[in-house]
């Protein structure tokens, strides 16, 4: 089993979640604000300029088998890809279980 955690623009959440339901996936949706090492983004407010480091975002997180990991990265590019610099990360790590809480029937 792999974990996948990517961390996408909040503008491209509903594509990279479209993509990953056509697969038969569901997961987790968290959203969160990172900054990068990009210059600040410059606003106006009440006509006076001001600085902000801090970008919204949108972080998945899935549990899928091995064998579904290139299909799942590959949507995951295609969809929340905007040609751009800060467009998100992909991170892939090895779980050793996952395990499913369903009721018990005794």
């Amino acid at each position: 089993m792999k974990r996948v955690e990517a961390i996408v623009r909040v503008e491209r959440l509903h594509k990279v979640r479209e993509g990953l339901k056509e697969l038969g996936l569901g997961g987790i949706i968290q959203h969160a604000d990172g900054w990068s090492k990009e210059s600040k983004f410059h606003l106006r407010y009440r006509g006076l300029p001001v600085s902000y480091d801090l970008i919204p975002a949108a972080k998945f997180e899935l549990f899928i088998p091995d064998n579904k990991l290139d299909l799942v990265v590959r949507t995951i590019k295609v969809n929340a890809m905007t040609g751009e610099d800060g467009d998100g990360v992909i991170a892939v790590s090895d779980l050793e279980s996952c395990i499913n809480i369903t009721p018990m029937n005794d």
